[in-house]
């Protein structure tokens, strides 16, 4: 059980590490509205770990999605992102002045949370990633496999996630002051065209894998 906790933990730290829509979006929300609002983000994405790891893990036999709600949840996930990635790409200057702050609503952290399930959640490559990421786990052959080894997995690898992005937004945080607001506008604005582009993206995925 410790052992399958460790390796989840590691695992679920490095595989975050790259740069992908949550990254992006977490440093986003940092930068617009604070730190709670962008380590929700980073926490929908880590519950969603912990989901898919685990119904990949027990083959299906603990949760059950039917195939209507993956298809909802992932039109859903890409309305979302198309939307995101339009109000990054008009973003007005101002918006990340410390000052200017009160001046600007932030949602609820729940809205954030919910933002960061939706991503992960209408990602098309999920399901075949974290397929051969437990593939090759399992190829270790470092713990028995049942079901509380695999709860365990599953949680470390969602608490390697939230480690992973804790760490990272306190870094950017310690940072964001000393960096020019028009970088800042430039980033947002470069996110909102990669956003919008991965929504295309998601939206052939789908329409391939539904219709033709």
């Amino acid at each position: 059980m410790i052992i399958a906790l460790l390796i989840g933990i590691i695992v679920g730290f490095i595989i975050c590490i790259p740069v992908g829509p949550i990254n992006v979006s977490v440093v986003n929300a940092l930068l617009r509205y604070n730190f709670r609002s962008a380590f929700s983000i980073a926490l929908g994405g880590s519950l969603m770990d912990f989901v898919y790891f685990m119904i990949i893990l027990t083959g299906l036999s603990y949760f059950h999605f039917s195939n209507k709600t993956v298809l909802f949840l992932k039109i859903i996930g890409i309305i979302f992102l198309l939307g995101y990635g339009i109000k990054e790409l008009l973003v007005k200057r101002g918006q990340f002045l410390d000052n200017q702050a009160p001046l600007i609503k932030t949602p609820k952290a729940s809205g954030f949370f919910l933002m960061g399930v939706l991503i992960y959640s209408s990602n098309p490559t999920l399901v075949a990633t974290m397929s051969a990421l437990a593939a090759v786990i399992k190829s270790w052959n470092l713990f028995s496999y049942n079901y509380t080894n695999y709860l365990s997995l599953s949680f470390g690898l969602a608490v390697g996630s939230a480690l992973w992005f804790y760490l990272f937004l306190r870094v950017v945080a310690k940072y964001k002051n000393k960096i020019p607001e028009k970088i800042y506008i430039n980033f947002a604005r470069s996110c909102g065209i990669l956003i919008i582009l991965l929504s295309f993206y998601m939206a052939i995925i789908v329409y391939k894998e539904n219709v033709i």
